[in-house]
């Protein structure tokens, strides 16, 4: 498995955790708005950052497609 695709999973379970998430919840949003070629696309700067920081930005970006995100981290 790639750096890329095991960063990917270690970021959907630090989201889950952290918004109290079932996996299949957690799931439905990352398909809804795309975040899991995002996670990908720009793990070079995302692997870099704390967990706090990581689920901020996954908020960040489902505010900014759906108009609301769904907490703070």
């Amino acid at each position: 498995m790639s750096k890329e695709s095991n960063f990917l999973i270690y970021c959907m379970e630090r989201y889950r955790h952290f918004k109290g998430l079932s996996g299949a919840d957690m799931a439905k949003t990352f398909e809804k708005c795309g975040i899991y070629g995002d996670i990908t696309k720009y793990f070079e700067s995302l692997h870099t950052m704390g967990d706090h920081c990581i689920v901020q930005d996954i908020d960040d970006y489902i505010s900014s497609i759906t108009g609301n995100g769904l907490g703070k981290a």
